[in-house]
C-alpha cells in the first residue's frame, strides 16, 4: 500500500526538486524553495516543542504570506490543524485552538504568541521523526462566504487538500506559473492557490503592485469580481498580462470587456470553498464585438436540476449542484445547513443557473437573489450588474426592506466614484438602467455608502445591507 504524503510533505519534496526556484516574491524580499522549506521546518520544530501535533489546532492572526504559509505548512507536516483567528471564533467549543500565533490577544485560556525572526532560523525539524499522518485528519478549518447569514465552517482534510492541489496542476505548472492575487493571505481562495503553487513548484508574487507583477513575470492573476472592479476601475495595465481568473459572483459583460483589454485570456471561474474550483467559462470578443462565453468543463461534475433533482434541458433555469472527489462532507455543528446543501454526494450551491449555447454555465444568481416584491420577481444580482456598469458607480448592491403600507421595497447602496454626486448617478440610472430593466425593477432609493458589505470572495451580503439600513446606521 502506497504511503500517504500530506500537503506539507509534498511541498518539502517539491523544494528538494526545485531548490533554487523562487517560491515567494514580495515587495520586501525573495525566497527560493530551499530557504522556504528551511523556514517551514524551523517553524515545525518550534511548534512541536510547544506541543503541537495530531489533534491540535493552531490559530493565526497574521495576514502576511511569508508568516502564514510556513506556519500552515508546518501544521500539515505535524498532522495538526490550522485556522485563522477570525474563523476560530466560529468553531464549536470542542475545537478550541491549542495555540494562537501572531499579534493577537489571548483567546480564552490560550495565550497569543507573537512570531519573531527566531521562529524561522531555529534548528529545523527532522521530517523523519514525524509519525505517518492519516489522510482524513482535518488540516484546515475555513469559513464559507456567509452571504446568507453567519459564516458556516468546514473542515478540509489532508487528503482533500492534496487532491485539490493535484486537480489544479494545469494552472500551476512547475517553474512556469508565476501568480499574484487580490485575495488576502488568510482567505481560502488565496490559501488553496498558494498551497497548489507550492506543491507544484510555481511562484507566488505576494503583492498588489502591477510594477512588481511585470518585474517578477506574473502570468496568472486571481481575484473576485468585486476586487477586480475596484482594483482596475477605469484604469488599465501598461501592457497585457497572459491570464486572469475571476470568481466569487457574476462577471458582467462590461467588466469582462475591460479585462479582455488587459489580459490575453479571461477565465470566469465557478468555485466554492466546499468544492474548490468546479467549472471555467472563457470570455472573449466575437467578430461583432460582443462578449462570447465558452464553457470549459473541469474534473468536477456540474448539473442543473429541478426541485426533484431531475436534470433540466440546456437553456432551462434550475438549481446548480456539484460533486467531485474532494468535496467536503458538510458544515461543522450545523446539521440543518448540512442537510440543505449536501445530499447524496452532491453539493447544492444555492445558485440558480442554466447551460448556454456554447456549453457555458450561466449563473442567474443566488436563490436568495430572486426577490419577490408584491408579485414582481426581481433578480437582485442583475440589478447590481447594471448599477455597477454605470461610469459614475464604483460598487453597488440592492436589497429589499419591509414597507409599512405594501410589499417590500427595493433599495440600493451605492459607492460613487471620486468626485461624483449622487444626483449624477440618479440621472445615469434614469437614462441607462431604467429603459433596460423597466421602472418596476428599479430601486426606489439610491443610498450612498462608503463600502458595500461583501464576503471575502466578493459575494453579496444582502442580509447585512438590510441590517445596516434598518438599524439606522450612518452609511455615507
Amino acid at each position: 500500500m502506497q504511503h500517504f504524503k500530506n500537503i506539507g510533505q509534498l511541498i518539502l519534496e517539491t523544494a528538494e526538486k526545485h531548490p533554487d526556484q523562487l517560491a515567494i516574491v514580495s515587495d520586501q524580499s525573495m525566497l527560493n524553495y530551499r530557504k522556504f522549506s528551511q523556514a517551514v521546518l524551523s517553524v515545525a520544530s518550534r511548534l512541536r516543542a510547544a506541543g503541537i501535533g495530531p489533534g491540535k489546532i493552531v490559530a493565526q492572526s497574521d495576514d502576511n504570506l511569508a508568516e502564514v504559509a510556513p506556519v500552515m505548512i508546518a501544521c500539515a507536516v505535524l498532522g495538526a490543524s490550522w485556522v485563522s483567528l477570525r474563523v476560530s471564533q466560529h468553531l464549536p467549543q470542542d475545537l478550541s485552538p491549542t495555540l494562537v500565533i501572531g499579534d493577537a490577544p489571548s483567546r480564552g485560556d490560550v495565550a497569543g504568541i507573537a512570531l519573531d525572526p527566531s521562529w524561522f532560523t531555529a534548528d529545523p525539524l527532522d521530517p523523519g521523526t514525524v509519525p505517518e499522518i492519516q489522510p482524513d485528519v482535518p488540516f484546515l478549518f475555513v469559513a464559507t462566504s456567509g452571504t446568507t447569514g453567519a459564516p458556516k465552517v468546514i473542515a478540509i482534510t489532508q487528503q482533500q487538500q492534496v487532491l485539490r492541489a493535484a486537480a489544479t496542476r494545469e494552472d500551476f505548472v512547475p517553474r512556469q506559473t508565476v501568480f499574484a492575487t487580490l485575495f488576502r493571505a488568510n482567505a481560502y481562495p488565496y490559501i488553496t492557490r498558494f498551497l497548489s503553487a507550492f506543491v507544484n513548484g510555481a511562484t507566488v508574487v505576494d503583492s498588489r503592485s502591477p510594477d512588481l507583477w511585470f518585474a517578477a513575470g506574473v502570468n496568472h492573476l486571481y481575484g473576485s469580481v468585486a476586487q477586480m472592479a475596484e482594483f482596475f476601475g477605469a484604469n488599465s495595465l501598461p501592457r497585457k498580462m497572459p491570464l486572469v481568473h475571476v470568481s466569487g459572483s457574476r462577471l458582467s459583460d462590461g467588466l469582462a470587456r475591460h479585462l479582455i483589454e488587459n489580459f490575453d485570456t479571461v477565465i470566469d471561474l465557478y468555485a466554492s470553498t466546499e468544492t474548490n474550483r468546479s467549472f471555467k467559462n472563457q470570455k472573449s470578443l466575437g467578430p461583432d464585438g460582443q462578449i462570447v462565453t465558452t464553457g470549459l468543463p473541469l474534473d468536477s461534475e456540474v448539473q442543473i436540476v429541478d426541485e426533484d433533482d431531475g436534470p433540466v434541458p440546456a437553456g432551462t433555469v434550475g438549481i446548480v449542484r456539484v460533486r467531485n472527489g474532494y468535496l467536503v462532507d458538510g458544515y461543522l455543528n450545523n446539521p440543518e445547513a448540512t442537510q440543505a446543501s449536501f445530499r447524496n454526494g452532491w453539493f447544492y450551491t444555492g445558485d440558480l443557473g442554466q447551460v448556454g449555447k456554447n456549453g457555458e454555465l450561466i449563473v442567474i444568481g443566488r436563490a436568495g437573489d430572486v426577490l419577490n416584491l408584491g408579485g414582481v420577481k426581481i433578480n437582485a444580482a442583475e440589478v447590481d450588474d447594471h448599477l455597477r456598469a454605470l461610469p459614475a458607480v464604483a460598487d453597488a448592491m440592492c436589497f429589499d426592506v419591509p414597507s409599512d403600507d405594501g410589499p417590500n421595497e427595493l433599495l440600493a447602496f451605492v459607492v460613487p466614484r471620486p468626485g461624483v454626486e449622487m444626483s449624477d448617478i440618479a440621472a445615469q440610472c434614469e437614462q441607462l438602467v431604467a429603459p433596460v430593466i423597466g421602472k418596476a425593477r428599479m430601486p426606489r432609493r439610491l443610498i450612498q455608502i462608503a463600502e458595500v458589505p461583501r464576503a471575502h470572495d466578493g459575494g453579496a451580503k444582502r442580509f447585512l445591507c438590510r441590517q445596516i439600513y434598518l438599524g439606522g446606521r450612518k452609511v455615507g
